[in-house]
């Protein structure tokens, strides 16, 4: 292979790996015919009613008898856990629901750092109930299948909500790199536009016999053999 036919695989190759690039577009379908900005506002406003219903469940229900500021006694340390969680809940995804209404990234992020604690809290109990729910939980079989059922679908959901958040943090994230070096983004849409698959590739540049000028070169020819 000559030198020109080289340089011309060269080229070739750089030529046929800018085409491929394309303009970064990040995902924005969440589920359904949802984005990932409204499936972001959903979880927000769906897990404030969540976290509102079920504290005022605790306030208001018969069923549970654990004392405390409920019934008019003293705070206890199970009112003083279930007034924080809430609190937390409650500001967490608050803030979600601003910072997916107002594209900004850095609210988003203390709901994922709360949700990846809880995601964690519920493997640590479920893989306690595996291990241990028949013997020192002294679960009946169906008692033990029905909580597995109920916090893997809850921890399953919550997993499923928490990849949407991060997703769309992420592209929001993108989308402000983009909008902050616009010049990046102008260069790789010329370098797209100059590559369409329908064109054909440049020739290849002559080699170096051609420019040079290409002289034939033809052995010397061979004497007879002696008679």
């Amino acid at each position: 292979m000559s030198a020109g036919e080289l340089v011309a695989l060269i080229q070739g190759l750089l030529q046929s790996r800018n085409c491929h690039k394309m303009e970064v577009s990040p995902e924005n379908s969440c589920c359904f015919c949802l984005t990932l900005r409204s499936g972001t506002i959903l979880i927000g406003i769906g897990n404030c009613l969540l976290y509102l219903c079920m504290f005022t469940w605790f306030l208001t229900s018969s069923t549970i008898d654990t004392g405390g500021l409920r019934d008019g006694l003293d705070v206890t340390s199970l009112d003083i856990s279930i007034f924080s969680i809430f609190f937390v809940k409650t500001v967490v995804n608050i803030l979600l629901v601003v910072g997916a209404v107002k594209r900004i990234p850095s609210l988003t992020l203390p709901w994922l750092c709360a949700n990846a604690v809880s995601m964690m809290i519920a493997m640590v109990f479920i893989g306690f109930t595996i291990l241990f729910g028949t013997t020192k939980l002294n679960l009946n079989y169906s008692e033990y299948v029905t909580s597995l059922t109920i916090m893997g679908m809850v921890t399953g959901i919550n997993l499923f909500c928490w990849i949407v958040v991060f997703t769309f943090r992420k592209n929001l994230i993108i989308e402000a790199h983009l909008d902050r070096f616009p010049s990046g983004t102008a260069e790789l849409s010329s370098v797209y536009s100059q590559c369409p698959s329908s064109l054909k590739l440049n020739q290849p540049p002559p080699s170096y016999y051609e420019i040079e000028g290409y002289k034939e070169c033809k052995p010397p020819p061979e004497d007879s053999p002696p008679e």
